[in-house]
C-alpha cells in the first residue's frame, strides 16, 4: 500500500497514554502512513518521548491549543492529503495485523470501517476477570416511548462480552465511536462534523446512513482502549476536568436534541459517569489501586448523583425499534443534512 493513509492520534481524556498509543502503531501498523499528532496540551517532556520512539519515522504535531477532539477534526481535517483518514484515540493501543484487517475489508467495497475495540480492565471491575472485554462491535440506534415522550439509547448486543463471544464475520453497525475508525477522506469530508463532546459518533452515524454509507465493524482488526486504569498526571486531570465538565456534556444532549430532534433516555447516567470517571481519576493519582479506586469512585457517584428517574430503570429493549433502515449496499445520496 502506497502511502494512502493519514493516522491521526487525538487526545481523548488524558495526554500521559501517548507514547504507548505511538509506539502500538508504528510497532503493528503495515506501512508507509503518514502519522499525525494532534497536540492539545502535551508538555515538552511527553513529545520527546514520543519522538524518541518514532526515531526516523517521520511524525507531525500540530499544535491545537485547548480544545476538544471533533472541534480539532473540523479544523486539521481540509490538510489531509491522503486518500484514507484513521483516527486513534491516544488510550487506545492498535494490535498486530489491525490495518491489513481492514484493508481487506475496504476491498469488498466498505468505506467506513470499524476495528473491534476491547476495552481493558480499569473503571468498572469485570468480576469474570476478563482482561479485555467488547467495548463496541455492533450497534443499533433505537427509540422507544417512556410516559407519552419519545427517546433513543444506544444499544450494544455484544457490550462487554469476551472476544471469543463475539461473531467472527465483518457486520454492519448504525454507529462506530472515536476510540479508533477508519474512514475514506472524502467520506469524512461529506459529514458535518458537530462541535460536541459526546454523542457526536451517534450523529455521524446517522449522517452516514442518510447518505447511503454503511459503517462495517471488522472483528480481525482489534484494538484495546484502555479505560482510564493507568495513574494519571496533573495535566491529565486538568484536561478530563476540561473535556467532560458539566457545560460541555449539557451542551451535547441540547445540540444533538437540536439537530435531529431525539432526547436520549439516560443523560442522567452519562452525568453520573463523568463524575465517577473523574473521581475514579483523583483515586488512581492518589495512588489507590484500581480495584478500592473503582469502589471509592462508585461511592462518590452513590452520594453525589442524582439517581437515574425511575421511569428510565426499565429496560427499554423489548418494546423499542429501531431508528435508522438498516443498509445493504453502499450507494450514496446528494446531500445529507442534520434532520430527522
Amino acid at each position: 500500500m502506497s502511502e494512502e493513509l493519514t493516522i491521526l492520534v487525538v487526545p481523548r481524556d488524558r495526554f500521559s497514554s501517548l507514547t504507548k498509543c505511538v509506539s502500538s502503531i508504528l510497532k503493528y501498523t503495515e506501512k508507509p502512513f503518514r502519522l499525525v499528532v494532534l497536540d492539545f496540551g502535551y508538555t515538552k517532556k511527553q513529545l520527546r518521548e514520543m519522538e524518541a520512539v518514532c526515531g526516523s519515522f517521520p511524525v507531525e504535531v500540530v499544535k491545537m491549543g485547548l480544545t476538544i477532539p471533533m472541534t480539532a477534526l473540523k479544523q486539521y481535517l481540509p490538510k489531509v492529503k491522503t486518500k484514507y483518514l484513521a483516527w486513534v484515540d491516544n488510550d487506545t493501543f492498535v494490535t498486530e495485523g489491525w490495518l491489513t484487517a481492514i484493508m481487506d475489508r475496504v476491498e469488498k467495497g466498505a468505506r467506513v470501517v470499524l476495528p473491534l475495540t476491547l476495552e481493558l480492565e480499569g473503571l468498572g471491575v469485570d468480576p469474570r476477570g476478563i482482561h479485555a472485554r467488547n467495548h463496541i462491535s455492533h450497534g443499533e440506534l433505537r427509540k422507544v416511548e417512556i410516559e407519552g415522550e419519545e427517546y433513543v439509547f444506544d444499544f450494544k448486543p455484544y457490550r462487554r462480552a469476551a472476544q471469543a463471544e463475539i461473531p467472527q464475520d465483518g457486520n454492519l453497525t448504525d454507529f462506530f465511536e472515536f476510540h479508533a475508525i477508519f474512514g475514506e477522506t472524502e467520506v469524512w469530508r461529506q459529514l458535518d462534523i458537530p462541535d460536541i463532546v459526546m454523542r457526536e459518533h451517534i450523529d455521524l452515524g446517522i449522517q452516514l446512513n442518510k447518505l447511503g454509507i454503511p459503517i462495517w465493524c471488522e472483528p480481525k482488526s482489534v484494538v484495546h482502549f484502555a479505560n482510564i486504569n493507568d495513574r494519571p498526571s496533573i495535566a491529565d486531570l486538568k484536561y478530563f476536568h476540561f473535556r467532560w465538565n458539566k457545560k460541555l456534556v449539557e451542551e451535547a444532549h441540547r445540540v444533538f436534541e437540536e439537530r435531529w430532534g431525539y432526547k436520549f433516555m439516560n443523560e442522567q447516567f452519562i452525568k453520573n459517569w463523568a463524575v465517577q470517571r473523574w473521581s475514579f481519576s483523583l483515586f488512581r493519582y492518589c495512588y489507590l489501586p484500581q480495584k478500592p479506586a473503582d469502589f471509592c469512585s462508585r461511592v462518590i457517584k452513590k452520594l453525589f448523583c442524582k439517581p437515574i428517574p425511575e421511569k428510565f430503570l426499565q429496560d427499554p429493549l423489548p418494546r423499542s425499534e429501531r431508528v435508522l433502515e438498516p443498509l445493504e449496499s453502499t450507494a450514496e445520496q446528494p446531500e445529507v443534512s442534520a434532520s430527522r
